[in-house]
């Protein structure tokens, strides 16, 4: 190839240096050469290139990026929040020494009734039962196992709960457990709707009689031979007693008391009541009807009169409550269970 190119090149010159030839310039194409294509540069993993500089720039809409799962530091424990469950908590222990339970097989018993009491417990080698009155206090004890069951009866004076305690003990220490067992009413309420107290014994049927007064009124009571008085001036305390001594044969009233129009003496036990009390007198005032007598029941809570509330029925069938702890009184509607009727 090389050889043959020599050639033509000196048949050219040749021929140029005869007559009025111009010279030719042979321009010889070049061979193809092949243009490296540029590298590619490296970028690093995670970086984003950057455009040409000649490149007009287009608006691109921003991405929010998707958080992932927060780092977790892998030298420290992954805690799972505990399930919400109740888990039942034990009995305080002393020592080692706890009650594990002391309880009956019954939800309530009338006064006087037996009961079952039933217990356990841990670490003790010596237990005791006593029955508690309503103070709490200590009335009776019962010396038993450490555990088992022991059959008893409440006290017929009880009411609304009978009253337990369980006390276990070792060498160094002891615990104790009450036991209340809810007691239902030996007796019935004569009136309804019922306090929430028992009655201390059936209501009684009577003879009743009541005055009113300018501030008040007074209330005989045959079975008790009692005068109850009732103020309605304000002042404390709202209502008091005195027992009718009154006797056939002494004088009915005071003759040089005379009573402003319209109104009148008090005559018999609720005169001389009147007129021996001074106070009672002043707060009443003068009575302004006789004294009418009726049938009438009473009925209270305790057999002890200075603690008792006492359910009296008035004449006109409302149901009055002499509170003697509070020495309060006030009237309940009218409505009677039937009792009596």
């Amino acid at each position: 190839m090389r050889c043959g190119l020599a050639i033509l090149a000196l048949a050219l010159l040749l021929a140029a240096c005869g007559g009025n030839a111009q010279p030719s310039i042979v321009t010889m194409a070049p061979s193809p050469t092949r243009t490296p294509s540029p590298s590619p540069t490296a970028i690093p993993v995670g970086a984003i290139p950057s455009p040409p500089p000649s490149a007009t720039p287009t608006a691109q809409t921003p991405t929010t990026p998707t958080p992932g799962p927060s780092p977790t530091n892998p030298l420290a424990p992954t805690l799972s929040p505990a399930p919400a469950t109740l888990t039942a908590t034990s009995a305080p222990t002393r020592a080692g020494l706890s009650i594990e339970y002391f309880t009956t097989d019954t939800a309530s018993v009338r006064p006087g009734d037996t009961v079952t009491l039933f217990w356990s417990t841990r670490g003790a080698t010596s237990a005791r039962i006593y029955r508690l009155d309503a103070e709490g206090e200590r009335v009776w004890r019962w010396d038993v196992n450490t555990s088992g069951k022991l059959v008893v009866s409440t006290g017929g004076e009880d009411r609304e709960l009978a009253r337990f305690m369980l006390e276990a003990a070792n060498a160094s220490t002891s615990v104790e457990q009450p036991l209340l067992i809810p007691l239902s009413c030996p007796e019935i309420w004569y009136f309804d709707p019922p306090p929430e107290s028992c009655p201390a014994a059936p209501a009684q049927l009577t003879t009743q009689a009541e005055q009113t007064f300018e501030r008040g009124r007074m209330i005989w009571v045959d079975v008790q031979d009692r005068i109850y008085v009732l103020f309605e001036d304000g002042a404390s305390p709202a209502w008091a007693q005195y027992p009718d001594e009154f006797q056939e044969g002494d004088p009915d009233r005071d003759e040089s008391l005379v009573a402003p129009p319209g109104l009148q003496q008090p005559i018999r036990g609720f005169g001389l009541v009147w007129r021996s009390n001074p106070r009672v007198r002043d707060r009443l005032g003068w009575a302004t009807t006789p004294e009418v007598a009726f049938e009438g029941m009473i009925q209270a809570d305790s057999q002890e009169a200075s603690v008792a509330t006492t359910y009296l029925r008035t004449r006109d069938g409302a149901i009055l409550a002499l509170n003697a702890l509070a020495g309060e009184w006030e009237m309940l509607p009218p409505v009677v269970a039937g009792i009596g009727e």
